[in-house]
């Protein structure tokens, strides 16, 4: 294996990786395993931010592997998280549908429209951005992200109550909240510039703590990320009007 050819066949041993964890969450779920399930979900995302930065540092970007990263994603993110709700909505807690006042009617379109929000959002990255070595913003929430707070989600109220536990229709509503706003226009920063943490020791003190104590924290966590960045959004379209308003009383006033 020569360097030309190691750097790009590296970063996609990694997205492979991704797409072997989507797998075997598929497996769990089907066996009824949700908690695994969830942590290879877990496990995914750490693999599909690797092969990212392996890409970066190796100069390995290509064609092939933002295909291929795309389809691993949509494995991992989109199909496994799909049958890990369905799975727990209807295969083996047939209560649940009771408990939340869904109809059984509904299960599979509740867990089909994740799997399509995810499968929207894939495409319409891989349409609007092109292999680069810049770390940019993302319009809408990455997908890693949706799958994170519903896998993570299953391993807090596990945890907590010591079973999957619905508050009302939480569970439910994290999927929809969280498909839709995958397809959204809202821009999402990174996690470094959301909680706008510059020094390395916070950060690493940070990272210890979420990975350390994850059944308590990642949930949290990324319902805190979620929230922060839609504020953002809709501070900067506020201010994005007030100018806007401005220049046309600015426009009227030159022109009286």
């Amino acid at each position: 294996m020569n360097k030309i050819e190691s750097r790009f066949i590296i970063p996609n041993i990694v997205t492979g990786t991704n797409m072997f964890l989507g797998f075997i969450s598929i497996i769990m779920a089907i066996k009824g395993d949700y908690v695994k399930a969830a942590i290879f979900i877990l496990m995914a995302i750490l693999t599909d931010g690797a092969d990212g930065k392996i890409a970066r540092i190796l100069n390995g970007f290509s064609d092939f592997g933002k295909e291929f990263d795309s389809f691993s994603d949509a494995v991992s993110f989109g199909v496994a998280p799909s049958i890990l709700i369905y799975s727990i909505l209807n295969k083996n807690n047939l209560d649940i549908i009771e408990k939340t006042h869904i109809s059984r009617d509904l299960v599979i379109p509740v867990a089909f429209l994740f799997l399509l929000c995810v499968i929207l959002r894939l495409v319409k990255f891989n349409i609007m951005t092109v292999p680069s070595k810049e770390k940019a913003d993302f319009i809408g929430m990455p997908s890693p992200t949706g799958a994170g707070i519903i896998a993570s989600y299953i391993i807090f109220s596990t945890k907590i109550f010591g079973d999957i536990k619905y508050i009302e229709n939480l569970f439910v509503l994290l999927v929809f909240i969280s498909s839709l706003m995958m397809i959204s226009t809202i821009k999402f920063k990174n996690v470094v510039k959301t909680f706008r943490v510059k020094n390395i020791w916070i950060i690493a003190v940070i990272v210890i703590l979420l990975f350390s104590f994850f059944q308590y924290t990642l949930f949290p966590f990324g319902i805190l990320y979620t929230l922060i960045n839609v504020a953002d959004c809709l501070k900067d379209k506020k201010i994005k009007i007030a100018n806007e308003v401005d220049d046309i009383d600015t426009d009227e006033s030159d022109n009286a």
